[in-house]
């Protein structure tokens, strides 16, 4: 669930965080907010006043949490969520494993269904625990220090709003990210499965190891697939 920690608008607190939060959230239900940059400008508000004047008589561009636009913004099945979309609502960690690959990029479906019964037959226990997330998730996860972009490749998606993940994160289901994932050898195996499929592995990368992590593109691409995504 997305949180915010103070006023978001007109007259608000505006901190980056938050604004960067209700921006991508305004943009996910049809409400263009103009880039998503953390930066509560003209266009934010203008976003947030159209998103109100579908439930309040006077809207005041203001989004307060704990309050009435909060809690319509922030649900996950809200009026203004297309029903083509409403399929894709929710914490997206706990989909089904079905539904979790159709949320990845076509091309990186099979490489990871490939990935997932290669680990199988080596005797471990794989399951998709990230395929496609949302912006607002991603926010959350950089401001924990849990990431160090505040767009990933799990955040692609259509113009329109439908999940094409160019990322999915592999754990194994006894361990998920603790120490015995890498001491039954895992995150060695899914390494060596990923480069099998000409997959980028986030165990790779010496700043900042994302072992669960494999992707269909390298990272010189991440501002190409935000845009396309029209993030």
């Amino acid at each position: 669930m997305s949180v915010l920690q103070a006023s978001v608008g007109n007259n608000g607190n505006n901190l980056d965080e938050d604004v960067l939060t209700v921006q991508s959230l305004l943009k996910s239900k049809g409400y263009d907010p103009g880039p998503v940059d953390g930066i509560c400008g003209s266009n934010t508000i203008a976003a947030i006043r159209k998103f109100q004047a579908t439930f309040l008589t006077q809207p005041d561009g203001l989004i307060e949490p704990g309050k009435k636009t909060w809690i319509r913004l922030s649900s996950t099945g809200g009026s203004n969520t297309t029903p083509d979309l409403v399929q894709w609502s929710g914490d997206s960690a706990k989909w089904s494993q079905e539904k979790k690959l159709a949320s990845l990029h076509p091309d990186l479906q099979p490489k990871v269904t490939k990935i997932l019964q290669a680990l199988s037959a080596r005797g471990f226990q794989p399951k998709i625990y990230y395929g496609w997330r949302s912006v607002a998730v991603q926010l959350q996860l950089y401001f924990q220090g849990n990431s160090k972009v505040k767009f990933s490749f799990h955040n692609a998606q259509k113009p329109d709003g439908t999940p094409i993940s160019y990322a999915a994160d592999i754990v194994d289901d006894r361990f998920g990210w603790s120490p015995g994932a890498e001491k039954s050898g895992f995150w060695k195996a899914l390494g060596e499965e990923a480069k099998t499929q000409s997959l980028t592995w986030g165990g790779d990368w010496v700043n900042f190891r994302d072992w669960a992590h494999v992707q269909l593109v390298p990272n010189s691409e991440l501002a190409r697939v935000k845009q396309e995504s029209g993030l």
